[in-house]
């Protein structure tokens, strides 16, 4: 059975995303009254909507006109958060260039395999990571010397230096063939399993879907309500601007007229600081931090007064967790779901959410079925795969037709890969990825029900549920790796937290692998949890005990 947004259909312009978003400010925000209001706060930097636009507009003619970059050429940003990230972003759109965007945690390895992906032209990245990034280049069979490296800070590479007055041939995109298959981003899926993909978005991907958040935004009245007052909405950007979640909110910062309070390298202390410091009434944040926010004592040495919103994305949100959040916190706490390869946006809930732990309610324009182990669709409330479709669904993976036609069919309906449901009232709810499933003698259990109750123990801040192969029984059984609150006791506890869950679910799904105790669960840049890491720990450790 198919479902359909609850929202009207947009009227989507054929633009590219500089001319779309400089534009829609200035008609629809309050930059368009007053373009010298701070649209970008650094640290002790700032930047004006109207400055944001002329140095945007500089280092495209920079491109241009001093480093011979061209249409179709590939400019790759190896950043943190940083002020500079969307001038680079825009201005390589502005002369029709695609950007790739890498995790400046990456080493030398890691980086080499995207940029032999992507074989940019330019590189923009920090002072610091100039000698990885040749060495990236060099593994990758790049020419360093053929490849210009700018950076954010520092003197001489600064990207500043190559701002120009010159004039160029700006790329405009005018018609929904130039729109829908001009390559806006390269983003790279997570590597969560098997080596990451690079998904090529269009430039009608990204307008699609930040009409889509908008047109969610306008009928939500609660949170109108709460911020109509204001002159500015302030938002923290604590999301990587390396990912697609945070590419999107960087957009909508400047689309909702709000000030893009940025957050390079995240730490909790620092975070809640920020929130005190700027008056932040907005955060979009992955579960971790909620789970932080609610369970850490930290947070109550600020003056968090001024939120109004947390959306939580990148991974589940239990419905506990963001009941807690909200009555501890006195704010809104909704909830999105998407992914990279749907720009990322597919669900968002309203404020006024009355199903807690549901991702909300499918964009306009956005189709989902759920299809069955056989392929076959469901009925609405009935647990399958969740298919979806609409104009934010990429072109498809870079260099890999194969991976391309798994992912999406003929039709355009895109496999995401995660479990889940639609209820009656259209509310998405996601119950596990397809291949995070634990399957126990023919049961599947999802590990993602199993963490959310082992966070609710007042001993657990953080969980993590694989699978591992009991050979005595031939199946998979379910193996729970946790990180506890400071000062906890760890005599016995590992059998406590399996009787805790034992209490509270049916025979098949007891962690009869048992519990281990680590520091930090590791997880994506993101929030999402590495399982594969955790699968390679256990694996690693069988190797080593068949050897005594």
């Amino acid at each position: 059975m198919k479902s359909t947004s609850p929202f009207p259909p947009l009227e989507i312009p054929q633009l590219d995303l500089p001319t779309f978003m400089f534009s829609y400010a200035k008609q629809h925000t309050v930059y368009g009254r007053n373009p010298e209001l701070a649209a970008i706060v650094d640290k002790a930097q700032s930047l004006s909507f109207s400055d944001l636009e002329s140095q945007t507009e500089a280092f495209a003619a920079g491109l241009y006109n001093r480093l011979g970059f061209r249409k179709g050429d590939v400019l790759a940003t190896i950043l943190p958060n940083s002020m500079m990230y969307p001038v680079a972003v825009m201005g390589t759109h502005m002369v029709g260039g695609v950007v790739t965007t890498a995790n400046p945690a990456y080493n030398a390895r890691e980086l080499a395999y995207q940029l032999k992906e992507t074989n940019p032209t330019v590189v923009v990245t920090l002072q610091s990571s100039i000698p990885i990034v040749k060495k990236a280049l060099g593994i990758a069979g790049i020419s360093v010397s053929g490849t210009c490296i700018l950076t954010t800070d520092g003197g001489r590479n600064n990207m500043r230096r190559v701002f120009s007055s010159q004039g160029f041939p700006r790329v405009y995109l005018r018609t929904k063939e130039e729109a829908s298959t001009t390559h806006a981003f390269i983003v790279f899926s997570s590597g969560t399993s098997g080596k990451p993909k690079g998904v090529v978005l269009s430039h009608q991907n990204m307008v699609s879907n930040a009409l889509q958040f908008l047109c969610i935004e306008k009928f939500d009245v609660e949170l109108r309500n709460a911020t109509n007052h204001m002159l500015q909405r302030r938002w923290l950007q604590v999301l990587p601007m390396f990912h697609i979640y945070g590419i999107m909110i960087s957009n909508m910062c400047i689309l909702s007229g709000a000030v893009m309070v940025i957050m390079d390298k995240f730490d909790f202390g620092g975070f809640c600081s920020l929130i005190e410091e700027h008056r932040i009434d907005t955060v979009y944040v992955a579960p971790p931090i909620l789970l932080a926010l609610v369970k850490s004592p930290v947070a109550k040495r600020y003056d968090l007064s001024s939120l109004v919103l947390l959306t939580s994305g990148a991974a589940p949100l239990s419905k506990e967790l963001q009941t807690e959040a909200r009555q501890k916190l006195g704010i809104f706490v909704t909830q999105g779901y998407g992914m990279s390869e749907t720009s990322p946006l597919v669900t968002r809930s309203l404020c006024n959410n009355s199903a807690p732990g549901s991702a909300g309610k499918l964009c306009p324009d956005t189709e989902a079925v759920f299809l069955d182990d056989d392929g076959k669709q469901v009925g609405k409330g009935q647990v399958g795969e969740l298919c979806v479709r609409g104009p934010q669904i990429m072109i498809g993976y870079l260099n890999n037709k194969k991976a391309t036609k798994e992912m999406l069919s003929s039709t355009g309906l895109l496999h995401t890969g995660d479990i889940g449901y639609i209820d009656a009232d259209d509310n998405l709810f996601i119950t596990d990825r397809k291949k995070e499933l634990v399957k126990y003698k023919g049961f599947q259990i999802p590990p993602a029900e199993l963490e959310g109750l082992l966070t609710d123990h007042p001993a657990v801040v953080d969980a993590a549920v694989i699978p591992v192969y009991d050979e005595s029984q031939a199946t998979e059984i379910p193996k729970a790796f946790v990180a506890l609150a400071a000062g906890t006791r760890r005599d016995g506890l590992e059998k406590e937290l399996c009787a805790w869950i034992e209490a509270r679910v049916v025979d098949y799904k007891k962690l009869r692998g048992g519990v281990e105790v680590m520091d930090a669960i590791p997880k994506s840049a993101t929030g999402k949890i590495l399982r594969r890491v955790l699968k390679d720990l256990e694996t690693n450790r069988l190797k080593n005990k068949s050897k005594i």
